[in-house]
This record gives structure tokens, sequence and C-alpha cells, in this order.
């Protein structure tokens, strides 16, 4: 036998396989939309994307795995522009003011995203499945957030800071909520919320 038959079947280039992954990701995103997360199955996301069903368990162990996959880019998407646009801003109030903005701006414009994310309970069989706890999300917030809080002298050192943050996070949360969902009401200028809160909290 020679050194090429021992190798048995060639692997698969990386940029191959890297659009095989986009194509699965870009039809599991347009389905989710369209007919809701929980209608979509393995084997409907295999065929819309042209492959056969055990194709697709090679690229992602469950449609769960999908998901979060999906989740993980609109994130880093989103820190990106957080970062970005809290640098062009003077004063850590201002800075905290506009990583609420961002935030809840980002979630608004992309309502479909915010859907997919929020309004889907992750399933998972171990803790360590859950998109929470092996994303990073908490800690990527904390990152931009955390030295703006400090500078404005949160009291009560760091565990009343992660209060302090868990509390704006839902509230930012809680506008986009009433906002996407509840889109028949006139929301008037919904971005004062976060004056309100901020001025009435530092």
């Amino acid at each position: 036998m020679n050194q090429e038959s021992r190798k048995g079947r060639p692997k698969q280039p990386d940029d191959e396989r890297q659009k095989k992954v986009e194509k699965i990701i870009q039809t599991a995103h347009s389905l989710f939309i369209t007919e809701g997360y929980p209608s979509v199955s393995m084997r409907k996301i295999a065929a819309k994307a042209g492959m056969g069903t055990m194709t697709l368990y090679k690229y992602f162990p469950n449609k769960n795995a999908i998901l979060h996959h999906i989740w993980a880019e609109f994130f880093d998407e989103l820190f990106v522009l957080v970062k970005a646009e809290v640098a062009k801003q003077q004063g850590a109030k201002n800075q905290l003011k506009q990583v609420c903005m961002t935030y809840l701006h980002y979630w608004v414009e992309h309502k479909d995203r915010f859907r997919i994310v929020f309004l889907n309970e992750d399933r998972a069989s171990s803790d360590d499945e859950f998109f929470i706890n092996h994303a990073n999300i908490a800690a990527e917030i904390l990152d931009v957030v955390g030295p703006l809080m400090e500078d404005l002298s949160i009291p009560g050192g760091q565990s009343s800071l992660m209060v302090y943050l868990e509390s704006l996070m839902c509230f930012v949360h809680g506008i986009a909520l009433n906002v996407i969902t509840i889109s028949e009401y006139p929301w008037n200028e919904y971005e004062k919320y976060i004056d309100i809160f901020l001025d009435s909290t530092l």
C-alpha cells in the first residue's frame, strides 16, 4: 500500500470548510427568522443549504450549536461597535451613556437579531453548554463598563458594581424589548430613558 492510500480521504481545505460553515449559518439564520427557531430542524437546515443531514452534523453537533454560533457573531460585532463608539466620548458618565445607547440602538436596528437571541430560551444538556457560560458576554461587558463605573465611584466594591451593572443591563434590555415587541405604541424619544436612569443612580 502506498503512502497516499494510507492517508485515506483528503482533508477538506480550511477555506472550503469555512464556506460550508458560512452557508449553514446564513441558511439557519434565515430559517430561524422566517419560521421560528423551534420549527426548524437540522434536516430542514441541511436541505435548504443543499447538503445531506449527515454532512451538516460534521460541522455542528446540533441545532443549538448553530444558534450559539449565530449569537456569538452578533455579540462580536456588537462589542467591536461599542468599543469604537465609547472611544469617541470624553468622561466616564458620557462613555457609560454611550455604551448603553450603542447597545440599545444595535438591537433596535436589528430587531430580528434581538428576537433570535433574547426570545429563544437557551437549551443545553449541561451547564458548560449554555451560551452564557462559555461565551464570556458578562466579561466582555465588564471589560468596557468596569473601569467607567470605578471612575464614577460606585460604592460598595466589586459586588455592588456587578449589581449595578446587572441592573443597568436589565433596564436597557427592557427598553429594547418594549420598543421591539410593542411596536404599535409610540415610544417617544426612548433614548432619554437612559439619561433618566443614569441621572437617578449616579
